[in-house]
């Protein structure tokens, strides 16, 4: 029996301090090591988010980039900038903005566009806070 997987996201585990400034940085590209396109159909920038769970599944915190404002309250917007030349993503939000209590998480980042009805989930995983 074949066994086919239509999921191309990466398991990365990550570890923050609480009330420190969040800063991560990815990198995109095909499995044949060229970039990643990040422009829709249209000329347009994907739209990035990461959402991030707590242990019930209920969403409590969303990064968005910076070409998408959705108004949700617990997202923060401008916090993931896509560079469609390099195919990264960098999120960076301030310490004061985290708001998240020591403990465990779970966290997907998702590329996404309107235009072409596409979504794509890139990274998965555990997001713990640590105190120390």
């Amino acid at each position: 029996m074949a066994k086919i997987s239509a999921d191309i996201a990466q398991i990365v585990d990550i570890t923050a301090r609480r009330s420190d400034s969040f800063y991560l940085q990815v990198a995109l590209s095909n499995d044949d090591g060229t970039t990643y396109n990040l422009i829709d159909s249209a000329s347009n920038p994907y739209e990035a988010d990461m959402f991030i769970y707590d242990s019930t599944d209920r969403l409590i915190l969303t990064f968005e980039s910076n070409n998408y404002v959705s108004g949700v309250p617990g997202t923060l917007s401008d916090a993931i900038v896509i560079d469609t030349t390099k195919s990264t993503l960098t999120i960076e939000v301030l310490g004061s903005n985290m708001g998240l209590h020591t403990g465990n998480y779970k966290y997907k980042l998702v590329l996404s566009s309107d235009t072409d009805d596409e979504v794509n989930t890139v990274m998965v995983g555990k997001l713990k806070i640590i105190d120390l």
